[in-house]
Formats: structure tokens, C-alpha cells, sequence
């Protein structure tokens, strides 16, 4: 017996739960779960079809709680037993969650579930999205448990809050890095955006803790919603934790971390700000989790760039290339930012970017002003157009391109890598943004195999300089 919530999975004996959905009704395929064998059917609409004889029909207020109090049951409430950690922003929560992963990793084995998979000790448990629904989750961190996890690093996003994926999950610790325009297609509004981010630490017990950036604005806010106790991180204002004495090089970044009179000097191979604000964020958050300070600085100066979040791909080529999952004109502000303090003498910054389906047309043209006041040239082209329409997709990216910006539309990004590839010469750098590692294109009903931006453009790299 097991618990499903897609129809075409339910096999004799399972309990199937109506999921409502903008897209999609599970209530319209109870009937179909029925003939496959469902033996129970939990639902909270009218159903549209007649009940069937030898299932048990269980009617309740909200299916989406009942779903994760069933999983969670079910799988023996694996989140009780381990030390959880959460976290929410616009940006940031892939790095984030990948560095607590790593840190913690250095005081008890430690599992990450995000848009980057699912995984503990090397082992795969399968992709997701940033917050797979409820089933998904509680059965990665059953197997986690079962597999010698003790701790786990999850990425929630706003839609995960709003849907309610993660209701059930116990966090001990939730962490905020930043808010910036980003799903307002989905959302609506800022504020109806950030009262899903808060959800994370409303829901906190009071003996967890809410790790938050004291340089945003959102603050005050989080901090007087959560019942949990407050940790402040940053890097502008005095904090619980703070870095200081922030200095860089070509080898990276190295700064004073600082709570009270304790201090640790941490060098780590990242260059842009707002990933020493990621990095800092997941030191105070293991440090709230009980990790001992020294040990949590120690483990932090060993930390791996996450796959495709500002990382960069030499091959030898005398310019520098770096693959982000920047998706926001905030976004791309910070990494242009970057890109520009990397100029050789004489270099260009040269971009390629598309967008994914199902985004603010508004926000694809606020991305070609942002890259029409940082760079020399652009390679538009696709991102995940889903069933969008990626000419249309481009030329409202264009629409916000000013007449001065040499640009260029390549409809395959693959052939758009190898373009810009092409462009460079000595001291440029080229940004690679939208998908980081994110493989196959959905393009209508196709797939398009794909790499991700990182292995494609290291082979590109790697096949033109031979």
C-alpha cells in the first residue's frame, strides 16, 4: 500500500488524494484511481463521478493537509528525528541550502533536497522541484533517515508555502536570505509574495530558530511574525553573525566571521557578494543548529561552489566564463556587478540569456534594460519556453534592449553557448544565465535533451581550444 496523488501511479490497495490544482483537478480522476484499484479515495469537492462499490470514500475540510499529515504519518515522521533546516528568498536557496549541506555535513550527515536533486551521501534519490509535493518529500527524508541521515537542507520556495508541500515538516531551523520582484504572474502582488515566505516562520516552534538577513528589509517583519528565536546575519549591520573585513582576489573571498567577541578568519573561492551573504547565512544557521562557531568557520573555508550558481568554467581560455541561474533583472544586476569587477583591460561583458515560460512579460523587459547598462553584447535565446512561445519570449527581452546594444537572437541555446563562445576574445567575460544546471528544454510536447550550461559550455570551451 502506498499514498498517491497521480492517478496513472495507484495500484491495488493504495490511497489515492484528490489534489486540487489550477492545471489540473485530482478530483476528476477518482474514478479512474478507483478502477485501478484505490482502496481508499480522500477528497474534499463533489466528485464527478459516482462512487464505486469496495472503495472507502473519505470526504475532509482541506486535502492538502490531510495529504501531509498522512505522509507524514505514514512514513513514521522522519523530520522528527532529524535536524531540519529551511530556506526561503527570491534568490540564493539553492547556494544556501547546498552550503548548510556541506557545513553541517562536517558535524553529522547531512542530506539536501532542492532543485538540484535530491540526495545524501552520493546517493540520487530522484530530481524535484526546489519543494517536491508531500509524498516526494516525506519519502526522500524517510529514506534519508533509513539511509544514516541525521540532518537535511531543503529549499522552499513561495509556491511550496502557498500550495502547502512542506506543512508537515518539522523545521528546527529556517532561514531568509533576500526579497526581490520574482512569480508575480503567480502571485499577483510583492505582498502577497512575501505573506508566502513568511509562512515558513509563522509555522516555527518556539524553541526553533529564524535566521535572518538584519541587512533587508523584510527583517522587522519576519522577526515579529515567528514564534522561533531570532538569529541575525549580515555583512552592513551589527549582528549575531557578521563577516567583516571583507577582502577579494583572483583566488576568491576572504572575510572575519564574527558573533560577540569570537572571531574566525574564513578564505572560500567565491567572488560575488551575494554569495558570501549565502555562505554567511548557512554558517549562522549551522551555528544555530548547535554547531560549535570555530568548527562551522573551519568547515565554511572548505566549502564546493554549488553546480551552476556563479560558477565558473576555465578551460585555459584566456577570458572568463561563468554559468549562473540568475532569472531576475535583481538578479542580473548582481551578476553583471560581478562580471564587470572581472574585466580584463579593454574586455567586454558579453551575455547570453533567454527566460522560461510562464513568466511576467513585464519583468522579460526590465532584463533587457538591465543588460543594455552592463553589457557590450547579447546573445538572446531560449530558456524553458514550456508552451511559450520563445521568439515572442526574446523579443520582449529585446523590447528593453536599447538601439546602442549589439544583440543577437539564436533560437537554440546550444548554438547561442557556441556563438558567444566565439565572440570572446582576451579579457572579456561572458555570462552564461537563466539555467545554470538545469538540463533537458521543454518546448511544447518535446524534450530537448540538454546538459546544462555548465557541462555544455566547459565542452565548448574545452573543443575550441583544441
Amino acid at each position: 500500500m502506498k499514498i498517491c496523488i497521480d492517478s496513472r501511479k495507484v495500484e491495488k490497495g493504495d490511497v489515492f488524494f484528490c489534489m486540487p490544482g489550477s492545471v489540473t483537478d485530482g478530483h476528476r480522476f477518482a474514478g479512474m484511481a478507483a478502477d485501478r484499484g484505490a482502496a481508499v479515495i480522500v477528497y474534499q469537492d463533489e466528485l464527478p463521478e459516482a462512487e464505486s462499490d469496495g472503495v472507502c470514500y473519505i470526504r475532509v475540510p482541506d486535502v492538502v493537509k490531510a495529504l501531509n499529515e498522512a505522509c507524514d504519518s505514514f512514513y513514521g515522521h522522519p523530520s522528527h528525528h532529524m535536524e531540519v533546516f529551511g530556506v526561503t528568498g527570491t534568490s540564493g536557496k539553492t547556494t544556501t541550502a547546498g552550503f548548510i549541506s556541506q557545513i553541517f555535513g562536517h558535524r553529522m550527515p547531512c542530506g539536501l533536497i532542492g532543485s538540484e536533486g535530491i540526495c545524501f551521501d552520493g546517493k540520487e534519490y530522484g530530481t524535484s522541484l526546489s519543494t517536491p509535493e508531500a509524498v516526494t518529500l516525506q519519502t526522500a527524508l524517510k529514506r534519508m533517515l533509513d539511509d544514516g541521515a541525521k540532518a537535511a537542507a531543503l529549499e522552499v520556495s513561495a509556491h511550496a508555502l502557498a500550495e502547502g508541500r512542506a506543512e508537515s515538516v518539522d523545521f528546527d531551523v529556517a532561514v531568509f536570505t533576500n526579497l526581490s520582484e520574482n512569480h508575480l504572474d503567480f502571485f499577483g502582488s510583492m505582498d502577497a509574495y512575501f505573506d508566502a515566505k513568511k509562512k515558513l516562520f509563522c509555522g516555527l516552534r518556539g524553541d526553533a530558530a529564524a535566521v535572518l538577513n538584519i541587512d533587508s528589509d523584510t527583517y522587522a517583519d519576519l522577526a515579529a511574525v515567528t514564534k522561533g528565536r531570532v538569529v541575525s546575519y549580515g555583512i552592513r549591520r551589527e549582528a549575531d553573525y557578521r563577516a567583516v573585513d571583507i577582502c577579494r582576489d583572483k583566488s576568491g573571498t576572504s572575510f572575519t566571521f564574527r558573533s560577540g567577541s569570537r572571531e574566525e578568519r574564513v578564505h572560500v573561492g567565491l567572488m560575488a557578494e551575494f554569495d558570501i551573504y549565502n555562505l554567511l547565512a548557512a554558517m549562522s544557521a549551522c551555528a544555530a543548529a548547535g554547531m560549535p562557531f570555530k568548527q562551522a568557520a573551519q568547515a565554511a573555508s572548505e566549502v564546493k561552489p554549488v553546480r551552476g550558481r556563479m560558477e565558473r568554467i576555465d578551460a585555459g581560455q584566456p577570458f572568463t566564463v561563468i554559468v549562473d541561474y540568475a532569472h531576475t533583472p535583481q538578479g542580473f544586476a548582481d551578476v553583471f556587478a560581478v562580471g564587470k569587477s572581472l574585466l580584463g583591460e579593454n574586455g567586454r561583458l558579453i551575455a547570453v540569456f533567454g527566460d522560461d515560460g510562464g513568466r511576467d512579460a513585464a519583468a522579460r523587459h526590465r532584463l533587457g534594460e538591465t543588460a543594455s547598462a552592463n553589457c557590450s553584447k547579447v546573445f538572446l535565446t531560449m530558456g524553458d519556453p514550456g508552451d511559450e512561445d520563445p521568439d515572442e519570449t526574446a523579443a520582449q527581452i529585446r523590447s528593453g534592449l536599447s538601439p546602442q546594444t549589439e544583440n543577437l537572437y539564436i533560437r537554440d541555446r546550444a548554438e547561442a553557448l557556441k556563438a558567444a563562445v566565439r565572440e570572446c576574445r582576451d579579457g572579456d567575460v561572458l555570462l552564461i544565465l537563466g539555467r545554470g544546471g538545469d538540463g533537458d528544454i521543454r518546448l511544447g510536447s518535446r524534450v530537448i535533451p540538454y546538459p546544462g550550461d555548465d557541462v555544455l559550455a566547459r565542452k565548448i570551451l574545452t573543443s575550441e581550444a583544441t
